[in-house]
């Protein structure tokens, strides 16, 4: 991943924001409401070909992120640059056009299938829109893809005839015949059976080409860890940590918060009923206007007796604390400075009296 961002990054995008609400309550009248925050200036940059995941609860702000960066929903603030072009200047009315080379794949698949229209007839008028290729090539092309996918014996199924993960396959064929630079998957396989999920991840990845980037947008950290060449973990509308693939283990420091999406996997977390009345319980009184966002519900905070500092009064920043991890924690990243401070004292042939004698 590294060598593919020393040019010029496929995406580029610094500082998105963006907000919901606001206006006035029912049929315009009452005092006006403060809109909701939902991103609070997210940063990412990919490269060509590079499969990022962006991992969060429900309602963390991921889908809309992903959004924000094709512009199906317009992001308040921020730069987007896709292939060295600001995408937020693309006038409206050229999108379209545009978008052939951005796509996305949405989590609902039944809603982007006209249930009047064969498959053969969705990819047909796919590669007609985006290419302008039809007739004979276009049945050429589309029976092609839909080889790729193990799905040439249903160019005329109509979608009520067909599975769930052959739905998914359907959905996800229709985006690669654009010929996509970037692609945005959001929960491409939420809803499926294990197999059926494994099936579906394995004919993305193998179907794409080369050059084709995908951000992975999932809850399923399973799922991220098998097709992401690194991990976004975003809280509320912020990323909270930045990791390799290879940096995914329990066993290793992560933010309190991927520690939490580590135990969710597991079969002994508490319910969602008791989640939100902890949650609740500890919210009441903290002002999360200041301070770190996430220590309502933050072990290493509460086990220190809600101590008053950094973590009540400044909001953290991504840190690097090894050489492909990156988290948003006071706490980490000044055990991360200290350790650092420790090997350089430490450092052979480098004595500390020798040292400040230099200084």
């Amino acid at each position: 991943m590294a060598d593919q961002l020393l040019g010029k990054p496929l995406l580029k995008a610094l500082n998105v924001t963006k907000s919901f609400g606001g206006g006035r309550g029912f049929l315009g009248m009452g005092p006006p409401k403060e809109p909701t925050p939902v991103l609070h200036g997210v940063d990412l940059v990919m490269g060509a070909g590079e499969v990022t995941g962006l991992i969060g609860e429900s309602g963390s702000g991921k889908t809309t992120f992903g959004k924000c960066l094709l512009r199906i929903v317009e992001p308040d603030a921020g730069t987007v640059e896709l292939e060295g072009r600001d995408w937020l200047a693309v006038p409206r009315n050229d999108l379209q056009a545009e978008r052939a080379r951005y796509q996305m794949i949405y989590q609902n698949p039944y809603a982007c299938l006209n249930p009047g229209l064969t498959v053969g007839a969705h990819l047909r008028e796919t590669l007609s829109v985006f290419r302008g290729i039809k007739g004979d090539e276009a049945d050429r092309l589309v029976l092609d893809e839909l080889g790729r996918f193990g799905m040439q014996d249903k160019v005329t199924s109509y979608p009520g005839e067909l599975s769930g993960g052959e739905k998914r396959r359907v959905s996800v064929a229709r985006t690669l015949l654009t010929q996509p630079a970037l692609v945005v998957a959001d929960e491409p396989t939420s809803g499926l059976d294990a197999s059926v999920k494994a099936d579906v991840l394995d004919a993305m990845l193998h179907a794409r080409d080369a050059d084709t980037a995908y951000l992975f947008i999932s809850h399923d950290l399973d799922v991220i860890r098998f097709v992401s060449d690194r991990i976004l973990v975003m809280y509320r509308g912020r990323i909270v940590e930045v990791m390799e693939t290879d940096r995914i283990n329990p066993e290793l420091p992560h933010h309190p918060y991927t520690v939490m999406l580590f135990e969710a996997a597991r079969a002994d977390v508490p319910s969602e009923e008791e989640l939100e009345a902890r949650k609740g319980a500890q919210v009441r009184g903290l002002d999360l206007e200041v301070g770190c966002p996430y220590r309502p519900l933050c072990a290493i905070w509460h086990e220190s007796g809600r101590a008053e500092g950094p973590c009540t009064e400044e909001l953290p920043t991504l840190v690097q604390i090894h050489g492909h991890q990156q988290v948003a924690c006071h706490v980490m990243a000044a055990e991360a400075s200290s350790i650092e401070a420790n090997k350089t004292t430490n450092a052979p042939g480098i004595p500390g009296d020798q040292k400040e004698s230099k200084s």
